[in-house]
């Protein structure tokens, strides 16, 4: 499959969706943005958006039965109800994927969803990259360059899906759902846990004069600790809820092994 003939719908251009589009675009792939407000979109990017890498931004889902692929790179809670809604405009054989951070339940019900229809696929996918700001004004088209990014299984059917991503020069990984957020519990969403504990125990030290020394004293190490807690916090709570039986496993590990240290 030739991909520079193909349509990259890219659903959703924050960090993620802006960063992905950005990378496919300027490598010479058609690539389409779908954003909730055009108008403000182009007015607050103006500058970034100058060199007319895409083929078109819209706001209208009947737009994408052009797509060959789409990347659904909404807010997590959003995914699902996403690929719902655009369902009824898609082309025979697309292929749709996801960067969401919680794999099991988004592939259960997008499982459903698909399974109601003969023509489309679903391969659940995770980017493990990003930063604490948020928007397409950050975005960057290097961001997945040397990082993994996890794929179900299923995508070993989809070799151009693979090609696709492989051309962002991020390391694939394949793995289950359930494996994959069993995984990220421990290296991504137990940080974050963390990380809003350590600020909110600072924030809420009963002692005002010695939480207030505490905050003049802070440097370095306690800013890197506590930048989870700084970023997305639609994301930050999406992930503790929707990832809490596997937070909480590790968690108690965690406990078990302070504990042992202590």
């Amino acid at each position: 499959m030739k991909l520079e003939n193909k349509l990259i719908g890219i659903i959703g251009a924050g960090l993620i969706g802006g960063s992905l589009a950005l990378n496919l675009a300027q490598q010479g792939l058609q690539v389409a943005l779908w954003v909730r407000n055009k108008q403000n979109f182009l007015t607050k990017n103006s500058e970034k958006l100058q060199a007319n890498l895409f083929c078109f931004i819209s706001e209208d889902f009947a737009d994408l039965k052009q797509c060959d692929f789409i990347f659904i790179c909404t807010p997590l809670r959003e995914i699902v109800n996403t690929l719902e809604l655009i369902v009824p405009y898609l082309k025979d054989k697309v292929i749709i994927t996801d960067v969401g951070s919680v794999k099991a339940n988004i592939c259960e019900q997008a499982k459903l969803i698909v399974n109601k229809t003969t023509n489309i696929n679903f391969v659940g996918g995770h980017p493990m990259a990003g930063t604490e700001k948020v928007g397409f004004e950050n975005a960057f088209a290097e961001l997945f360059a040397d990082r993994p990014w996890a794929l179900m299984p299923e995508a070993e059917k989809f070799p151009e899906l693979i090609e696709l991503i492989e051309l962002t020069k991020a390391k694939i990984i394949f793995t289950p759902p359930n494996e994959h957020d069993q995984a990220v519990s421990l290296i991504s969403h137990l940080p974050l846990l963390l990380s809003i504990g350590l600020l909110n125990t600072l924030n809420h030290y009963p002692e005002p004069n010695i939480k207030n020394l505490a905050l003049q004293l802070a440097s370095s190490g306690f800013d890197g600790m506590t930048r989870l807690a700084n970023g997305n916090q639609i994301l930050n709570e999406d992930l503790l809820e929707l990832n809490s039986k596997q937070i909480q496993k590790a968690y108690s590990q965690f406990c078990q092994e302070i504990r042992d240290l202590l």
